[in-house]
């Protein structure tokens, strides 16, 4: 694998992490290998919530494990590797994350659009406070018809 081939690698597994995997690589990084329950407590979360973010950054070659015996708190010691190192570098990267924000962002044009739709739910809301159920009623049609616009289009998340 050439060199442009392996940074292509590294920015799609950057944009495939979820906040908890960058949260276990980092503190991979920054406190060492770990068993489980130490990598769970260190990111506050029980292990069986840190378990499969686990085997997915293994499964993408971002941390490796080794086998330790006597353990009463586990039996695998999860490290960082290199391409994990790569990873959070770029994740980490002030560059990086201000596309990734952009990208997460919805586009201009479709703000408006929620925006509106998002009045016409408390329009929906101050009416039903009134008792005015059948001005609420067409307050609130008209966000969810705007709200299934935007899903059709892929405007939302």
């Amino acid at each position: 694998m050439n060199e442009s081939q392996l940074d292509l690698k590294i920015l799609a597994a950057a944009r495939r992490l979820t906040d908890l995997q960058r949260q276990l690589l980092q503190c991979l990084k920054d406190k060492g290998p770990g068993l489980l329950l130490e990598l769970a407590v260190r990111v506050l979360k029980f292990p069986e919530d840190v378990y499969e973010p686990l085997r997915e950054l293994q499964a993408n070659g971002l941390v490796e494990t080794q086998s330790v015996s006597g353990g009463q708190f586990g039996s695998e010691l999860y490290t960082l590797t290199g391409a994990g190192a790569g990873v959070l570098r770029l994740v980490n990267d002030p560059m990086f994350q201000r596309e990734a924000q952009a990208a997460a962002s919805p586009t201009p044009s479709l703000e408006p659009r929620r925006q509106e739709a998002e009045l016409l739910n408390k329009l929906g809301d101050l009416a039903k406070e009134k008792g005015d159920l059948d001005g609420a009623m067409n307050f609130y049609k008209q966000a969810l018809d705007i709200t299934r616009e935007l899903s059709a289009g892929g405007g939302l998340p």
